[in-house]
């Protein structure tokens, strides 16, 4: 899957050095919670996005040719108090809501952003829990890809004769899927067979 890129995004990507910084916008029932993980607040597309330690880390963002299960962990600090009641309430509070991630470029030179943030990855926030290491402990959020919600769009599990040509040409398997559905047949077993036939061989009728 190619992602969309503007001038100013690509120019400074294709420099020796540059800087980079992820804009994470969580869409939650009580409102949107915007942070980064620049150390400053900031001021981008209109909107402030904190930047004082919410924002731990982000996983890896990659695509899918296929449309297959696509998952993103984001890594959230437990200082802050209402990420903890978050993460220790409701689970409706934040699950199967949006959640947005955009990468933005940085002038190595002045720390400015240079182009249009550029959106990498559009989902529904999922799971949080809380982990602890000694002394020390954050917050994980998993969040995953629209489509992949399989728990509102059950038929997303199954293939169908289109989507299977696609990848196999050729192939007709399933060109006779359509016709098993809506049309049962009984299928007898082969035990089942001959006991029929020795029964009837005695002059035995099943009711």
């Amino acid at each position: 899957m190619t992602v969309t890129t503007n001038s100013g995004f690509q120019a400074t990507a294709s420099a020796g050095a540059y800087g980079e910084l992820a804009l994470v916008e969580l869409q939650l029932r009580s409102g949107t919670a915007r942070f980064t993980n620049w150390p400053l607040s900031v001021q981008v597309m209109g909107e402030t996005w904190q930047g004082v330690g919410n924002l731990g880390s982000i996983g890896e963002l990659h695509e899918s040719e296929d449309g297959a299960a696509e998952k993103l962990t984001l890594t959230l600090s437990p200082v802050d108090i209402g990420t903890r009641a978050l993460a220790l309430g409701d689970p409706s509070d934040y699950q199967d809501r949006r959640v947005r991630v955009w990468i933005a470029m940085l002038d190595a030179n002045t720390l400015q952003i240079t182009g249009a943030p550029v959106l990498r990855f559009v989902g529904v926030m999922d799971q949080m829990k809380i982990d602890r290491d000694g002394n020390n402990a954050s917050i994980s959020m998993d969040c995953r890809t629209a489509s992949y919600d399989v728990r509102s769009n059950p038929a997303a599990l199954r293939m169908n004769n289109a989507q299977h040509l696609a990848r196999h040409p050729g192939e007709l398997g399933f060109s006779y899927l359509t016709g098993l559905i809506g049309n049962p047949s009984i299928w007898v077993s082969k035990w089942l067979q001959a006991n029929l036939q020795y029964r009837q061989s005695l002059g035995v009728h099943s009711k």
